[in-house]
């Protein structure tokens, strides 16, 4: 009988096109029907991560670089310094590891541990690199550099000067003279010039707007290796390279200088994109450019990219009558169009620049004896008391911005998404809510829009009483808790959510920022036994730290995002701080969320990057923060399910160490125009969840 339905299709014929997805990616390593063959190792690894190590091991023999995305908690770094020890096959080497601050330690100690014969040194600063023995190695060699000092340049000042106008001190371009101000026309503050090096505003001058200092000399490391030692090191490591995703950052930057002047680069990631295609393309162009360039994509050519390999949706505004002049010109109307990237990702992205360069792993496939992992997404009804007065600040915020939308103004946005998203859970202490204009005079004036209402702080509210319900459930049953917390600075949500836990009688610890890099491992070490529960930042142990002592004395397998933000980065690495190799309880993360809030649509943003990042792994699923992806499922995602679901799994493990050649396809010639919002994209993406995307849009 003939195929009526394209899921009838893959039905019938999903087993075979698999075999033939199979045949055409040519992989260099198959575990079914390929040894594999480690040199003598301190401690070895499971058998699914050797077949990882032989296969990055081939690829490296063939090309400059690789990306290892494997699962947090899959043993990344042990499978990243194997890999380099395998590839060098007896030979002396030097290697590079750039890593987050608070992992040197560790990365040194598991370098001890796994490769024979190592020496290892940590380099704090610049001048440590002309003194490096410049002769052949004798055995393996390793350096360990943290990010934020390979970046470490010379001090700098801002380079400015000033023009008192009605009173008030302006900022201008030394050279041009133009007085500095930010896209939606308000004059900038000369603590602006202070935070980051920034370049005159005027587009035909861009004079930069600092100076170095001269005082202690310093040379950036990352800058000094590119340019004094490029080849010095045969192999470095890129760890968590999702965190250099910035096309100009300087941390960003330094990774790519790095990568120019190794021999081999391998990048580590657990979590490779965050939803967005935009994720991946600065990473591809610092480590293998070439498909890159196959199609013409340039550097500076970040939009056309994401044209074909993100989501694209199109606003159109039309706006009906106006003055003569307009309607001379526009027969009665004008339209705008603008382009905004939503998330979404292209599966001919995987196929195009990813099958050749990556090698993909599951936490399940490395170790078939993990415990359960439960993802809980828990909506909660506001209160009455606090319901009301959050739809009027609801309302009168959005009613404004709307206003000043038509008008091209921007000012308001930032602050009512940070509003929005914070009163439900600090409904007290606010102040004004509003946004900085200028007035017909030019000066800078502060407009009001909402006093937020204060609420009564000692009342616990709805989404603060089930964080307790849960903490408590868990803690009958043995099992601490771990507690997320986006809020911590003027309305600290953190301090007043560590009072209500006391009061419940739990003991309870806070990890604050002001602990250093280096020195969180060891407050875990410190204070995780004696806690019931511990809250904390997401990004204070996203990376590289485990919520469990495999000796025992203390064990978090319950996480609970009391706060989730929209980075899907942060999350996906912080969710992943207890499921790990040598877990024995059952873990779980809880998502809590007011229902018919902007957290409730931050929720529903999260689960679509959530499942476009999963999808290019390879990984489909309805469950947990994914299922809030809604019914916004792309075609091509959807056809990909059906056929993965229909796959005969024959070899499982055939699929995650599949390195092969990216198959050639036509590209289409695409034009698209820069959105130029003055917002990050996690920030447009929340505000564009707020509005909606209407395709047309007529406004009087």
């Amino acid at each position: 009988m003939q195929a009526q339905t394209l899921d009838q299709y893959f039905t019938d014929y999903g087993t075979l096109l698999g075999q033939q997805a199979a045949k055409a990616t040519r992989p260099l390593h198959v575990p079914s029907s390929d040894a594999t063959s480690l040199p003598e190792l301190l401690r070895q690894p499971f058998e699914a991560q050797e077949h990882v190590v032989a296969a990055g091991a081939k690829a490296l023999q063939r090309q400059k670089s690789i990306l290892l995305i494997a699962e947090c908690g899959a043993g990344k770094s042990l499978m990243g310094m194997v890999t380099i020890h395998a590839h060098a096959n007896g030979r002396p080497y030097r290697a590079l590891v750039f890593c987050p601050g608070q992992l040197v330690g560790k990365w040194e100690r598991e370098i001890l541990e796994t490769v024979p014969d190592a020496r290892v040194f940590q380099i704090e600063k610049w001048d440590q690199l002309p003194k490096l023995d410049r002769s052949k190695p004798t055995q393996p060699t390793w350096y360990v550099i943290a990010r934020d000092r390979a970046k470490l340049g010379a001090k700098w000042r801002p380079a400015y000067t000033m023009r008192t106008t009605m009173g008030e001190g302006r900022v201008r371009c030394p050279k041009c003279g133009t007085e500095q101000v930010d896209k939606a026309g308000i004059f900038l503050d000369a603590s602006e010039f202070s935070k980051r090096q920034m370049k005159c505003q005027k587009e035909i001058c861009r004079e930069p707007m600092w100076q170095l200092t001269g005082e202690l000399r310093r040379y950036e490391p990352a800058k000094y290796i590119h340019k004094q030692m490029r080849r010095f090191f045969d192999y470095l490591i890129i760890d968590e390279a999702h965190e250099e995703k910035s096309a100009d950052s300087a941390q960003g930057n330094a990774a790519g200088a790095l990568a120019a002047a190794a021999k081999k680069v391998i990048a580590l990631t657990g979590t490779l994109i965050g939803g967005f295609a935009e994720h991946i393309r600065p990473l591809l162009f610092r480590l293998s450019p070439r498909s890159l360039i196959q199609e013409n994509l340039g550097w500076h050519d970040g939009m056309a990219f994401n044209e074909r390999y993100g989501r694209i949706e199109t606003k159109i505004v039309e706006r009906e009558g106006g003055n003569d002049e307009d309607n001379k010109q526009s027969r009665g109307s004008k339209k705008s169009k603008t382009k905004y990237i939503r998330p979404g990702i292209m599966p001919t992205l995987f196929g195009r620049h990813l099958l050749g360069n990556a090698i993909f792993l599951g936490l399940g496939e490395v170790a078939e004896n993990l415990p359960p992992l439960d993802e809980q997404v828990i909506a909660v009804e506001m209160d009455p008391e606090l319901e009301e007065p959050y739809r009027e600040v609801e309302q009168a915020l959005m009613d404004t911005v709307k206003a000043m939308l038509r008008s091209g103004k921007k000012n308001l946005l930032g602050a009512m998404l940070q509003t929005l998203l914070l009163y439900p859970d600090h409904p007290f202490d606010w102040g004004q809510v509003g946004y900085w204009d200028r007035t017909p005079s030019g000066e800078k004036s502060f407009v009001s829009v909402i006093w937020p209402p204060s609420l009564d702080s000692r009342k616990v509210y709805a989404k603060e009483e089930r964080l307790l319900d849960v903490i408590d459930f868990e803690r009958q049953r043995g099992r601490q808790c771990w507690v997320y917390v986006q809020y911590t600075g003027e309305k600290d949500c953190l301090e007043r959510l560590a009072k209500l836990c006391r009061e419940r009688g739990y003991a309870t610890q806070v990890l604050r920022s002001s602990v250093q890099l280096a020195r969180r491992e060891d407050w875990i070490n410190r204070n995780a036994p004696g806690a019931d529960v511990v809250l904390s930042h997401p990004k204070l142990v996203e990376t590289g730290l485990d919520l469990f002592d495999k000796g025992g004395s203390y064990n978090f397998p319950t996480l609970i995002f009391y706060q989730t933000g929209y980075n899907l980065f942060t999350m996906r690495q912080a969710s992943r701080r207890a499921w790990r190799i040598g877990q024995r309880k059952d873990c779980k993360v809880v998502f809590l969320y007011y229902r018919g809030t902007l957290q409730a649509r931050a929720m529903a943003l999260m689960g679509k990057k959530m499942e476009a990042a999963q999808a290019l792994e390879g990984k489909f699923s309805a469950e947990g923060l994914a299922s809030m992806a809604g019914e916004e499922v792309s075609a091509e995602m959807a056809l990909a399910k059906s056929l993965a679901d229909r796959i005969d799994e024959g070899d499982a493990a055939r699929h995650w160490v599949k390195v092969g050649a990216a198959p050639q396809s036509a590209v289409r010639d695409i034009e698209f125009n820069d959105d130029d919002l003055p917002f990050d994209e996690g920030t447009l993406a929340m505000l564009r969840a707020a509005f909606g995307e209407p395709r047309l849009q007529i406004a009087g």
